[in-house]
C-alpha cells in the first residue's frame, strides 16, 4: 500500500490478508515482532480515508501506547503530527477525531462515540475493554481490529479465537503467524530462543499461539469451567450461599459468589471496578445478598474498620484465616478433587487465574513463596470464601505446620526449575 505522501509500505501477506478483513471483527495474533504494529497503523490510515466519523487508537498502557503505537503510526504518517494535541490525547483532524486511550482504566473509553477502533496488543487488555468496544460500535456498526501476540488463556482465547475457530462465531476474522513469517525477522535468532526457551513459551512468544503460563498458581482443567445453562435448575437448590470480597480504590475491589451443592463450590457471580467506595462495595454486597440470598460474606480481613461498616449495614461476616499459603492450598485441593467449579460467564475471574502465577527463574525476581501480585483481585476473594468456609479463622498448630510443608514444597518447586 501507499500513505499519503505516497511512500510505498510493503505488507507481507499474512498482514495483507489481516489488512482486507471485513467481518465486524478482526484479530491479528502473531509472533514477536511479526509486524503486527505496523498492520494496525496501516489499517488505520485506510479507516480515516474511508470514513468521516470518530476512530480509537488504544493500547493495554501509557508506555505501550506512546513508545510503540503511537511511536510507529506517526513514524508512517508523519502528516497527522500537525493535528495532534497530545494535552487533550487526540489527533483532530477536518473530517473526524481520532481519539488516544489508553486501556488500563476501561470505563474512560464509555464515553466515546466510535466508528472504528484499533486495540493494540488487546491480548494484554482487560476483558471490560472488549466488552465496551463491541458496545460502542454496535450502533455505528463499525469494525475493530485487534492486533496482538498471544498471552494466556483469557478472554482474547475463551472469547475470540475459539469461536471463530470452531465457526461459532461469523463476526470474528482471526489471522495467526509466526515471527519468522515476517520476512525481516532473523531465522538464526529464531533457533537460538528455541533452543533457550521452553516449547510452551516459545510457541507462545515466536507462533502467536496460545498456551498455559508456567508457574501457575490454580491450574484447573477445562471441566472446571461450566455452562451456566446447563445448572442453572441445579443451583436453585443449592443448601448455601457465600461471597467473597476483595477491597479496593486505585486497585480494582473485587466480589464473588458461591452456591455450595454436595459439598461442591460453585462460582456464579463476580463483580470488579475500580474508584469504588467502601459505601459502593457494600452496596454491591446488599444487591449480592438480595438477589442470591447470600447467607455469609468473606471480607479481606486486612481491613478491619471497612468489615465493621459492613456489620452495620446488616451483612454476616465470617471469619477469614489471614494465612495467604493455607488459601491458596486449599483453593487448590477444591479444583484437584473436582469440588470446585465457574460458570462460564465469570469471564474476569477465569481471566485472573490464566495468569496468576508464581515466579520463576526466567522471571529474575527474587524467590517469593507468594504468587505475583498482578491482577489477582478476584483471586483473592475466591480465597476468602474458600478458606473461610473451611477453616474460619482457626489458625493451630497444625495448620501452622502445613504452612510451613507448603513453603518448603514451593521452594522444592523453584530449585527444580533451576535446574531445567
Amino acid at each position: 500500500m501507499e500513505n499519503r505522501e505516497n511512500r510505498e509500505i510493503n505488507l507481507h501477506q499474512k498482514q495483507w490478508d489481516a489488512f482486507n478483513f471485513t467481518t465486524p471483527y478482526g484479530f491479528a495474533i502473531c509472533g514477536t515482532k511479526g509486524g503486527k504494529t505496523l498492520l494496525g497503523a496501516c489499517w488505520a490510515q485506510k479507516k480515516i480515508g474511508e470514513t468521516s466519523g470518530n476512530g480509537l487508537i488504544s493500547a493495554p498502557t501509557n508506555k505501550i501506547l506512546n513508545q510503540a503505537t503511537l511511536d510507529t503510526f506517526f513514524k508512517l504518517f508523519p502528516e497527522y503530527l500537525q493535528y495532534h494535541k497530545k494535552q487533550e490525547s487526540i489527533i483532530d483532524l477536518p473530517r473526524g477525531k481520532i481519539y488516544i486511550r489508553s486501556a488500563d482504566e476501561p470505563l474512560a473509553l464509555e464515553g466515546l462515540n466510535l466508528d472504528w477502533a484499533w486495540l493494540d496488543e488487546c491480548g494484554m487488555m482487560g476483558r471490560l475493554v472488549w466488552s465496551i468496544i463491541k458496545n460502542k460500535l454496535a450502533i455505528s456498526r463499525g469494525q475493530v481490529l485487534g492486533t496482538t501476540n498471544a498471552y494466556f488463556l483469557n478472554w482474547m482465547y475463551n472469547e475470540v479465537y475459539l469461536p471463530w475457530k470452531e465457526g461459532r462465531d461469523k463476526d470474528i476474522s482471526v489471522f495467526n503467524w509466526k515471527s519468522i513469517d515476517n520476512p525481516f525477522f532473523p531465522k538464526e535468532f529464531a533457533e537460538k530462543e528455541k533452543a533457550r526457551l521452553s516449547p510452551q513459551e516459545y510457541a507462545r512468544r515466536y507462533e502467536g499461539e496460545f498456551r498455559k503460563i508456567e508457574g501457575l498458581v490454580w491450574d484447573i482443567a477445562e471441566q472446571n469451567i461450566v455452562k451456566k445453562t446447563e445448572l442453572e435448575a441445579y443451583l436453585k437448590n443449592g443448601e448455601r450461599v457465600v461471597g467473597g470480597v476483595d477491597w479496593g480504590w486505585s486497585n480494582p475491589a473485587g466480589i464473588v459468589i458461591a452456591v455450595l451443592k454436595d459439598n461442591k463450590y460453585y462460582i456464579v457471580d463476580e463483580w470488579k471496578r475500580e474508584k469504588r467506595t467502601t459505601a459502593d462495595i457494600i452496596q454491591q454486597c446488599i444487591d449480592f445478598s438480595k438477589k442470591y440470598a447470600v447467607q455469609t460474606w468473606y471480607p479481606d480481613p486486612a481491613e478491619p474498620d471497612r468489615i465493621e461498616e459492613m456489620k452495620k449495614s446488616g451483612l454476616v461476616i465470617g471469619e477469614v484465616n489471614k494465612s495467604v499459603v493455607l488459601g491458596l492450598a486449599k483453593v487448590a485441593e477444591k479444583f484437584k478433587e473436582n469440588k470446585l467449579f465457574i460458570l462460564d460467564t465469570c469471564g474476569d475471574l477465569i481471566d485472573e487465574i490464566s495468569q496468576y502465577s508464581y515466579d520463576t527463574p526466567k522471571d529474575n525476581r527474587d524467590f517469593k513463596e507468594l504468587p505475583i501480585k498482578v491482577n489477582d483481585h478476584l483471586c483473592d476473594c475466591l480465597r476468602y470464601l474458600i478458606i473461610g468456609e473451611e477453616l474460619g479463622q482457626n489458625y493451630s498448630y497444625l495448620e501452622e505446620r502445613e504452612e510451613k510443608r507448603l513453603i518448603e514444597e514451593r521452594r522444592s518447586q523453584r530449585k527444580e526449575f533451576e535446574l531445567l
